[in-house]
């Protein structure tokens, strides 16, 4: 995000982000310094040794590990423009499912999640909650769209979620098999099933 700060004569001038390569480089070298060293491992010193980024770079645009982390999860978790609810219910739950399974299966959700999972340990991060909840952002816009339009029953968006998202990441992360669209559509079918109102 970008900030206006004043120069001689109050002119504005806008800060700007690093380039493509820069961040890309940077981000490339976190996530990989996260899931096999964690979180302690990205520092402004380590960042530049596996990059060759100037430390001043770094701090700049990334001033705290936790910065490095939320720009690591953002990319991980950007929708597309196409997971926008439509208003048919079923329709976008299995576009979100499927999305979802597209990312269990082709992504490093695992290994990111447990390395999320290792730097909370005294649990009190949002880490971890933080990144489901984007993972799977487009099917909560549908469960909620659902319970306003009372489609589903009345209950938490969070509850709702996790119980049609809850599956398939056990499935993928906690027991490491595969997950595949006719994974997804069962979820869907299933949790309609339950929960339509």
């Amino acid at each position: 995000m970008c900030s206006v700060k004043r120069y001689g004569g109050g002119v504005p001038k806008e800060r700007v982000g690093p380039s493509a390569e820069t961040s890309d480089a940077v981000l490339t070298a976190a996530f990989r310094l996260l899931v096999t060293e964690g979180i302690t491992a990205i520092t402004p010193t380590r960042l530049f040794d596996e990059t060759g980024v100037a430390r001043t770079t770094i701090y700049r645009h990334w001033p705290q590990p936790s910065d490095v982390i939320a720009d690591i999860l953002a990319g991980a978790t950007r929708r597309s423009d196409d997971d926008e609810p439509t208003g048919d219910l079923e329709a976008d739950l299995r576009r979100g499912t499927s999305t979802l399974v597209f990312r269990l299966a082709n992504r490093p959700v695992r290994p990111l999640l447990g390395a999320l999972l290792d730097a909370d340990v005294g649990g009190e991060s949002t880490l971890v909650a933080d990144y489901v909840r984007g993972l799977s952002a487009s099917l909560r816009d549908a469960i909620e769209a659902g319970v306003s339009g009372g489609e589903l029953v009345d209950a938490p968006v969070d509850v709702l979620a996790s119980e049609l998202v809850g599956p398939l990441l056990t499935r993928a992360v906690l027991l490491g098999m595969p997950v595949t669209d006719d994974d997804g559509d069962r979820a869907v079918d299933d949790f309609l099933a339950a929960r339509r109102a």
